[in-house]
């Protein structure tokens, strides 16, 4: 779902990350544990997530990258420059030193690689490529657009880095806003306070807090760790397992026959 708001106004684009993954783990079962201690599969494996090559899908129509900032000297910044006409093709300006949340109110207080927004500098990306953000705890996951000073927008083909890891999949009720929990937005396991879902346990997505959306259908996050903990998987949901797409000791509720 992608949000698109004028320029100085934060919305959150995000995708969900119900994909399957591959691959089995290795059951833990500690000796300590008790015998009746829950099942966790600490290394459930799946598929490492490639990001996307942000770089080549980042507008064409102009004279610099956003993501790169190729075109552009070390002193300049790429950013959308609208044209009078409809468009905002890429073009470079003087760069300033704001990188990642520093304060500013013009494009031009940014450092080489990163614009004004929302009265914040935010490093520009295309195509959803976290790597093209400068930190683990930012994600390329919001459309930047910019006013057509007529009370329009335009769309400029490039992104923003937010931040993201904000928050605990395992406590979704911590959010600060009501109406948003906390939850698993990529596939690399990054966490994110969002407008929560409906989605119970094996119901369709989106999904209401501490639920993952897989291959369409909802599944109970669960505390992976040695011993198990809470939360914890209920009767019929199977075992707790350990994703490379999970964040660090979160786990998902997953049937005995379905090995992803």
């Amino acid at each position: 779902m992608k949000t698109r708001q004028a320029l100085g106004v934060l919305g959150w684009l995000f995708a969900a990350a119900g994909v399957g993954c591959s691959g089995g783990g290795t059951e833990t079962g500690p000796s300590d544990a008790g015998s009746d201690a829950p099942t966790v599969i600490l290394d459930g494996g799946g598929e490492i997530p490639v990001p996307p090559d942000g770089a080549a899908a980042c507008p064409k129509n102009g004279s610099c990258n956003y993501q790169t900032n190729e075109g552009c000297t070390a002193t300049q910044t790429c950013v959308p420059l609208p044209d009078g006409n409809g468009a905002a093709p890429p073009g470079c300006i003087g760069a300033g030193a704001g990188e990642s949340g520093a304060p500013c109110d013009n494009f031009d207080e940014c450092a080489p690689g990163f614009l004004c927004a929302g009265k914040q500098c935010r490093k520009l990306c295309c195509g959803g490529d976290w790597s093209g953000c400068p930190s683990d705890d930012e994600r390329c996951i919001q459309d930047f657009v910019v006013s057509d000073g007529n009370g329009g927008t335009i769309a400029t083909g490039g992104m923003l880095c937010m931040p993201v890891n904000t928050c605990n999949a395992l406590t979704p009720a911590a959010c600060p806003f009501p109406g948003q929990t906390c939850q698993i937005i990529d596939k690399t396991g990054a966490t994110l306070c969002l407008k929560e879902g409906t989605g119970d346990s094996g119901e369709a997505c989106p999904c209401k807090g501490g639920f993952l959306c897989v291959d369409k259908e909802c599944r109970r996050l669960c505390k992976a760790a040695t011993g198990g903990g809470e939360p914890s998987c209920e009767e019929g949901e199977g075992i707790c397992v350990h994703f490379h797409r999970d964040p660090p000791g979160v786990g998902e509720c997953t049937p005995t026959d379905n090995g992803n």
